[in-house]
This record gives C-alpha cells, structure tokens and sequence, in this order.
C-alpha cells in the first residue's frame, strides 16, 4: 500500500514530467536512500512516456480568452480579419488571434490564466463588442520581461 502511495505522489510532481526515465531512476540504489521496488504491467510505462510527449508538445496551457466574432461563409474570413484590427487598435494591450476552425472563423483577445483576469477584459471589451463572451482555451506561455 505505501508503494502505490509513493508512486502515486511521484506520478502528480512537476519533476516527473521533465524526466522521461523516472522508471529507471526509481529501480537506481543511491547511497543513504531507500530501495524502490515497482511490480507493474510494462504498458504503463509507454502510457507515461505518451503523456509526456503530449505534454511536451502543448502550445500553451489551460486557461481563458475572450471571444468577440464568430461566423462562417464566403466573407467570413475578411470580417474576422477587420474585426482583428479593430481590436488591436481599441485593445493594444491584449494579444488578439484569428482561428480558424471548419467551418467557422473566430477572433479571439488576450491569454489570461483565470477566470477573474477574463472577466475584467471582459466587461472592457464588451462596451465595444457586445457579443462578446468568456471562452476556455489554452493560452501562450507569459512574456519574461
């Protein structure tokens, strides 16, 4: 029982996810630690090194952006695109994105890490864009400055 309470709090760090090998580093003796022994189906290792590479691969990470336009047909492209603009120029302190997702085009403002930050845009936005509305999507890394 404490090996799979062990081995379920190894699985939920950060640390696991950047070491690829953790099987293999937990069957190494290191001197003045214990000795780990895993009894385990082989596919769970290849479903660990799955989910890291998925992990690796994300292009951002949970969270929320405004939506402000959404539509589909043969100018909806051109209208996403002028909506952008105005957005960029009414918003420059936000990023804004045009995504395209068959059949519908979408424009999309700001990478906010929680619902609050989302919903202080979005009651500023919403004064210009009242069809405006809250969406969950994963968002870029934050800047370093």
């Amino acid at each position: 029982m404490h090996i799979v309470i062990l081995i379920c709090a190894l699985l939920l760090t950060d640390k696991i996810y950047s070491q690829p090998k953790i099987f293999s580093q937990l069957n190494e003796t290191n001197a003045g630690w214990g000795k780990i022994t895993l009894n385990q189906e082989p596919r769970i290792e290849a479903i660990v090194a799955k989910h890291i590479e998925i992990n690796q691969k994300a292009k951002g990470f949970p969270g929320y952006r405004v939506q402000v336009y959404f539509g589909s047909g043969s100018d909806a492209k051109s209208l996403a695109n002028k909506v952008r603009n105005n957005l960029n120029n009414d918003f420059p302190d936000y990023d804004s994105y045009l995504i395209y997702e068959a059949p519908y085009f979408k424009v999309r403002i700001g990478d906010f890490r929680n619902r609050n930050e989302s919903y202080k845009a979005f009651k500023l936005i919403q004064s210009n864009y009242p069809q405006a509305f809250i969406v969950d999507d994963l968002i870029a890394l934050p800047r370093l400055e």
